[in-house]
């Protein structure tokens, strides 16, 4: 569980916490919205700042909480960004690939532009890593290069399908992608009972789950697919570290660049930059408070916070990316929805 005092959950907001003193929410209602259904990890993390937002904010405003999932995403976010109110009284928890998708144009449907938002700040990163148990003899990710490794699949556009894939055509490992799996749970399944040697869970999940088994050695880690190790890893390979090239790294680092966004909160474009700045304040001291603390340890969920320019700015150096590394990276996704 990695939760920061208040202190450091206050520092990591430090650039935005000025909100203006004209602003006010007094006697409004504030809609989270969150772009995907009930009970996933989005939605657990918007329902958690929504139920500590309004005390945060001047004026003590009602927040609820509103799903409106579909297209991975997708309908979520084109309406946080075309339709919903330009006044601070909605705003939404989006798809961790919101920046990617945009960038290489793979996806049907979206009618937005993330860096016309404004990212109010991020509650977790979302660090995926590539699981095993011993049981299955792949117990370092070493053994790819050597052998076929069958891995579980859990979506055309998840880190599970696209990295090993990629990994396959660029470094020469040997992975095998079953796809099918309708998400974690079934593909822990298949793991169990020997039907594939590897999976991809979030980190945060591992340890709420799997804590005595990574204890014993029986669950083990081979990858992280970020950009830069977890702090609490420091001896997994991020797959950046297995690029042979400059080109491969900035196209591995491209396509791992969702996790760094991870859950973030974001308001519509065109929202006044005083009541941006007060939302943005909000919600770092609504992270930062004891009782969204106390009940996130007591769910075990992990808060890693970013400040709303901090993502902003992680939102501008995706689009900063080489124009030949979007090309490729658009070339491999598209192989893959073939």
């Amino acid at each position: 569980m990695r939760l920061l005092s208040m202190a450091a959950c206050v520092a990591c907001f430090a650039p935005t916490l000025a909100p203006a003193a004209d602003v006010t929410f007094r006697d409004k209602t504030i809609t989270m919205l969150i772009a995907f259904e009930a009970g996933g990890p989005y939605d657990l993390y918007g329902r958690l700042l929504a139920r500590h937002l309004g005390a945060n904010l001047p004026g003590a405003p009602n927040v609820i909480s509103q799903n409106m999932a579909g297209a991975g995403g997708v309908i979520g976010m084109n309406y946080l960004y075309n339709v919903a109110p330009r006044d601070g009284t909605t705003i939404g928890v989006v798809s961790q690939t919101v920046a990617i998708g945009q960038l290489l144009g793979v996806v049907p449907g979206l009618k937005y532009d993330v860096r016309e938002i404004n990212w109010l700040g991020r509650l977790n990163s979302n660090v995926e890593i590539q699981q095993s148990i011993r049981k299955s003899g792949f117990t370092s990710f070493d053994v790819a290069r050597e052998r076929e490794v069958v891995v579980a699949g859990t979506g055309p556009t998840s880190s599970s399908n696209i990295f090993p894939r990629l990994l396959n055509e660029t470094i020469g490992t040997k992975f095998k992608v079953v796809t099918g799996y309708q998400g974690p749970n079934s593909a822990q399944l298949a793991l169990e009972r020997g039907e594939v040697a590897a999976i991809v869970k979030p980190w945060s999940s591992i340890k709420a789950t799997d804590g005595d088994r990574l204890k014993s050695g029986d669950v083990m880690l081979n990858m992280q697919y970020t950009t830069t190790r977890h702090p609490e890893l420091p001896d997994v390979p991020s797959v950046v570290d297995v690029a042979r090239t400059p080109e491969q790294r900035q196209m591995f680092g491209l396509l791992a660049s969702g996790s760094t966004l991870g859950t973030s909160v974001a308001a519509p474009p065109n929202v006044d930059k005083t009541v941006v700045a007060t939302l943005r304040a909000g919600v770092a001291a609504a992270l930062a408070s004891s009782d969204l603390q106390a009940e996130a340890a007591k769910a075990k969920m992990d808060i890693d916070p970013l400040g709303g320019e901090a993502v902003q700015k992680l939102i501008a150096e995706t689009f900063a990316t080489p124009k030949e590394t979007v090309e490729d990276a658009r070339k491999f996704v598209e192989r893959l929805a073939r």
